[in-house]
């Protein structure tokens, strides 16, 4: 139901917006004086050289985002509780390029195009996340004398975290002719990278009676890199001179991700790899401006 409501209202936008600039360019047509012929009226859709366009990203994504299997807690959690002891050893892989639910009012990201040529753009999608948790040690529980009463309670420690995440996409796309001339097929190409890293240290705590425990003597770390290679091909509809939508596709996607588990300083890490090629499983809605 929201997904139709959210459609519904696109398309409302998008029609009232083609029928103003139809009104315009038809305006524009009888006020125009021509001395030859033939003449041509209205605005110029074709994006031309020097142009900037900017598109906000609906459904799968334009690049491989960080869904990498990034979940630290699993083999940090494994290695905390008592089943032995040992770090997962499950490899990365990129969500956005599996058979998974594809939702066209997602928000997937803004990618920026710059046209060298009249045929030719080059494309730019991204975006970076920087967390950073300093630690605190716990402070014990005081108790009455007979240690069934709490008379101050205690204060948990915070574990210290650092998270990254960068995601990186270049490309380039080539116009395609057609006779439509609002009407704009391409195809491309695109390098996406992934890098993602966290860190967790638990310091050590004292409980109410003096004990010490020691979780961690370093922090634990969990990186995951990926590099992509992706055909492309979409097509831009111009339902005004410089207002457009349009849909896109990697009918191929090559990917390779590795990941580092390091469980504590001076141990050997747990690395583990990826290679994933897939075919037309990626699928995004733009709206964008041309400037």
């Amino acid at each position: 139901m929201k997904n139709k409501l959210i459609l519904s209202i696109i398309s409302a936008i998008f029609m009232v917006v083609g029928i103003s600039g139809q009104d315009q360019d038809s305006q524009q047509t009888k006020s125009h004086k021509c001395e030859q012929d033939p003449c041509e009226h209205g605005p110029k859709f074709a994006p031309q050289r020097g142009d900037f366009t900017a598109q906000m990203l609906f459904g799968r994504g334009a690049f491989a985002t960080t869904n990498l299997n990034y979940v630290p807690g699993s083999y940090v959690s494994s290695i905390l509780n008592n089943n032995g002891g040992s770090i997962n050893g499950a490899a990365p892989y990129v969500g956005d390029v599996s058979s998974n639910y594809n939702d066209v009012s997602n928000m997937a990201g803004a990618e920026f195009r710059y046209y060298t040529g009249n045929k030719f753009a080059i494309k730019i999608s991204g975006g970076a996340i920087l967390r950073n948790t300093p630690y605190k040690v716990n402070i014990p529980a005081v108790l009455a004398t007979d240690g069934s009463t709490v008379l101050i309670p205690g204060y948990e420690a915070v574990d210290a975290t650092e998270e990254a995440e960068v995601q990186l996409s270049l490309g380039g796309e080539f116009l395609l002719k057609t006779k439509n001339e609002r009407l704009f097929p391409y195809v491309g190409f695109a390098l996406p990278f992934d890098y993602a890293r966290k860190s967790i240290f638990t310091p050590a705590s004292i409980d109410s009676s003096g004990g010490v425990t020691i979780v961690d003597t370093g922090a634990r770390h969990y990186e995951v890199t990926a590099f992509s290679v992706q055909a492309i091909a979409g097509v831009d509809y111009y339902i005004a001179k410089d207002l457009f939508f349009g849909f896109e596709i990697k009918p191929m996607s090559y990917t390779y991700a590795s990941s580092i588990k390091s469980a504590a300083p001076e141990l050997r890490n747990l690395e583990a790899e990826n290679s994933t090629v897939s075919f037309f499983a990626q699928y995004s809605f733009k709206l964008g401006f041309k400037f």
